[in-house]
């Protein structure tokens, strides 16, 4: 597949997203959850036997729904179709998702959640028809979406945001993509292109020209990267580096990736924070955490706005959650004080230490988690 050079009009992008009323609170959340899925494609599989309807839609996500309640914006990576098998399913793959669409819109809205990215290696598992019901589901649910479309110019739009804070309005751009793998283009065709619906390939020299543009037009917009990309079960690898790199020289004032099931490192570079991967916020299969000796942690992370000044005050709280289903129950739910001091020295093992310096541990009302001052 062939992929053409298109630049989005990005004179209107704020009118794409949420805007709140003027509030008199001088505080703003953010929430952003790694790989989501209810795991209906993993329904035969002997670890969900014990799974009820209830229990995999809501009582499953009974632990992580406090990090969630005050959030103005959530966004989580929807791992799979809103759609089930039909005339089209991708062949040669050796995971396909599929999802009861209307249970899952359901479920992802009573808990909180309020836009999906699509830029993942599972949103055309069931080819065009798949997406475009997912499309369809997601837009008369009410859930924002960013990361797939009909084209290149729909997948690659970023969810805009104006997040009123005190008497400041914040403008926050989220631009998702999928690393490029060259299975994924010219066997399964995921990626869009003009005219040719997918999702959006992860393109930093296109990224670079959209956030120029967009920074030129919307003073003080902060833009988050929020990619998809490294190996399953797994610490970042070298192309997640350079692509993070990239992302930030590029403008990316934040980097949040998710796509390994596993939490992995945190890096400064060049003044600006990069969380390799999120891991799991929700994601029902069975798991090869003791196969392949990964640790069974993730990440729910907190992005907190506050007034300070002439720019906004910005921390990013990072929540460990236990994500080992075989561990759960499929009930994901914050780690305990023993699985914090090994998460947190797993972590620390495989960062240098300019980045961990700049890491505190602590705890809140909604558990433990590191915490990071933003420039």
């Amino acid at each position: 597949m062939t992929r053409r050079i298109l630049i989005p009009s990005l004179a209107l992008l704020l009118l794409i997203g949420t805007a709140f009323p003027a509030a008199a609170s001088a505080r703003a959340v953010l929430v952003f959850g790694g790989d989501t899925s209810f795991g209906e494609s993993y329904a035969k599989s002997p670890a969900q036997k014990a799974l009820s309807e209830e229990s995999r839609y809501r009582t499953s996500m009974n632990a992580l729904l406090p990090f969630l309640r005050d959030a103005r914006q959530v966004l989580v990576n929807l791992e799979t179709p809103l759609a089930r098998p039909g005339k089209t399913v991708v062949e040669g793959k050796a995971y396909v998702h599929w999802a009861d669409s209307g249970k899952t819109a359901r479920a992802l809205k009573a808990a909180g959640i309020t836009a999906v990215s699509l830029a993942n290696n599972h949103a055309m598992d069931l080819g065009r028809e798949g997406l475009e019901e997912t499309l369809e589901v997601l837009d008369r649910s009410g859930l924002a979406r960013t990361g797939a479309g009909l084209d290149l110019y729909e997948a690659e739009r970023p969810l805009a945001w104006e997040i009123q804070v005190g008497r400041r309005t914040v403008p926050v751009a989220v631009f998702s993509g999928f690393e490029y793998r060259q299975n994924y283009d010219e066997k399964f065709e995921f990626y869009a292109a003009k005219g040719v619906p997918g999702v959006n390939p992860l393109d930093p020299k296109r990224f670079e020209i959209a956030v120029h543009s967009l920074k030129s037009r919307i003073p003080g917009v902060f833009v988050i990267a929020f990619p998809h990309w490294g190996k399953n079960y797994a610490w970042k690898t070298p192309a997640q580096v350079r692509l993070a790199h990239a992302l930030i020289d590029a403008g990316a004032d934040l980097v949040l990736g998710h796509g390994a099931h596993q939490l992995q490192e945190i890096e400064v570079y060049r003044g600006r924070w990069i969380v390799y991967g999120l891991g799991n916020f929700l994601f029902h299969s069975p798991g090869r955490y003791d196969s392949k000796k990964a640790p069974p942690y993730s990440f729910v992370a907190r992005l907190e706005l506050g007034e300070k000044g002439e720019a906004p005050k910005k921390t990013l709280r990072l929540y460990p959650i236990q994500c080992d289903n075989a561990v759960t129950g499929f009930r994901t739910r914050p780690v305990n004080p023993r699985e914090f001091t090994e998460m947190r020295t797993l972590l620390l093992q495989r960062m240098h230490g300019k980045s961990a310096s700049g890491i505190r541990a602590k705890k809140d009302a909604l558990g433990f988690h590191l915490e990071i001052a933003l420039p």
